[in-house]
């Protein structure tokens, strides 16, 4: 198989991948250097399964990096929220890469319900705009939309207090920017949306 990790950051994923199932992985993201990771999967000996790309996915139509269908299956973590909030997006810039019968799983931050009176009074002194944190509902009628992807699974995650866990004890500086956020929203508002599908073209 051949997988691309979007916004794969350090590529942990991505090593998990090639490690554990031997796939091949294009291991692409805008915020870290291509050869960072490539140092990084070079260190664990991976360097001939796992390619890394440094590049915004919102150039991939016009840069054409991959030939079309040239993937079976696409991986993101925690970042879908920050480009991929439009109705158009999936089809116009991730589905002429993955072949008919290619997988696609995506998890992100959300919303248990929405904010139907505006940011919360406890959340507001946390809130920038662009956090585009919706609910579980919201994304799954955005996905619809799509022609090319027939959804599978869209729900919240059965994870989502081990993963915010997880990420506010490691030392990223965000993670503890977010301590605080996460203190004040104590468990009421926060989710993690996790969707499974298959693309039909």
């Amino acid at each position: 198989m051949r997988v691309l990790d979007l916004a794969c950051g350090t590529g942990l994923t991505s090593l998990y991948l090639a490690s554990q199932y031997g796939v091949e992985v294009v291991a692409m993201d805008l915020w870290i250097a291509a050869e960072d990771n490539a140092r990084r999967f070079s260190e664990h000996g991976l360097s001939n399964l796992i390619t890394p790309l440094h590049m915004d996915v919102a150039d991939l139509p016009a840069v054409k990096p991959f030939p079309e269908n040239h993937f079976d299956a696409l991986l993101n973590i925690d970042a879908y929220h920050y480009f991929g909030a439009s109705s158009a997006f999936f089809d116009s810039h991730l589905a002429p890469w993955i072949k008919p019968g290619g997988r696609v799983a995506i998890v992100i931050p959300g919303l248990q319900r929405p904010f139907d009176r505006g940011v919360p009074s406890e959340l507001a002194p946390f809130w920038q705009s662009g956090m585009n944190f919706f609910t579980v509902d919201w994304w799954q009628q955005l996905w619809q939309q799509s022609a090319y992807l027939q959804i599978a699974e869209c729900t919240e995650s059965a994870r989502c207090e081990q993963a915010w866990q997880a990420w506010l004890a490691c030392s990223h500086p965000y993670a503890i920017r977010d301590r605080d956020m996460m203190a004040a929203e104590a468990g009421h508002w926060f989710n993690f949306t996790k969707m499974t599908g298959v693309i039909c073209k």
